[in-house]
């Protein structure tokens, strides 16, 4: 297969130009997405990219570590499995990705019908899109978060949530939970931006928890369509 050549070695020295080239071909951003938050395994992989073959996953890491965005690692005994992880500069990409969402928000061709989001990606989302408000009491409330369009991923995937000044969710388990919630993570994303029921997901602990995180994502989607529009019609009248 031919190597395409770069931006620099036509003569152009622009930085942004160069991260595109990085991270703009088909499949980047789902496996960034994907390792963003902890280290998975090739399968996992796999199962969380919809639509991807192993050949092309396999192609994509290696470009990927090639570029110095993913590192290979061995887990200890006695896993001793190999796992994908971000490196640190590539870590960096969180904050960046997050007004990229938004602004993909507003794409004229986006259509989603049908689609979902995997744990990883809800979680992602709830990071891009939290209102920035400050919880009082502060919020704590375990996500349990499968994805049943890849039922062969049977474990959950496990995250600590905690709402004070700001929000924060992180892979792992929470001692402080008020509430437990477990499902699916395209029906958690349906019941946080659809107002959709909460039929189907699991809730032990407090309920008025996970109200109070259902209340604080109410109309966000549309604030952040008329905030954009807003922006967009001052710009031009100034």
């Amino acid at each position: 297969m031919p190597t395409s050549r770069t931006y620099a070695s036509h003569g152009d020295a622009c930085a942004t130009s160069h991260a595109m080239e990085l991270l703009g071909d088909r499949w980047t951003y789902p496996v960034l997405r994907e390792l963003m938050l902890s280290p998975k395994r090739f399968a996992e992989l796999q199962g969380a990219v919809h639509g991807i073959t192993p050949a092309v996953l396999t192609a994509r890491l290696r470009h990927l570590e090639a570029s110095g965005l993913v590192n290979r690692e061995t887990l200890p005994a006695p896993a001793s499995a190999t796992v994908y992880e971000l490196t640190d500069w590539a870590k960096e990409l969180q904050p960046l990705f997050e007004p990229l969402g938004r602004w993909a928000l507003r794409s004229p061709v986006r259509d989603v019908s049908g689609c979902g989001l995997t744990p990883d990606a809800i979680i992602q989302s709830m990071l891009t899109m939290a209102p920035k408000i400050s919880m009082d009491p502060s919020l704590n409330i375990e996500l349990r978060l499968v994805d049943a369009r890849t039922p062969r991923v049977s474990e959950p995937y496990v995250y600590r949530l905690h709402w004070g000044r700001d929000l924060s969710i992180e892979r792992g388990n929470s001692s402080q939970a008020q509430a437990t919630v477990s499902g699916d993570s395209s029906d958690l994303a349906n019941v946080l931006y659809q107002n959709a029921e909460l039929r189907g997901m699991d809730i032990v602990g407090d309920r008025a928890a996970l109200e109070r995180l259902i209340t604080a994502f109410d109309g966000v989607i549309d604030d952040a369509m008329s905030h954009a529009e807003t922006s967009s019609h001052s710009a031009s009248t100034t």
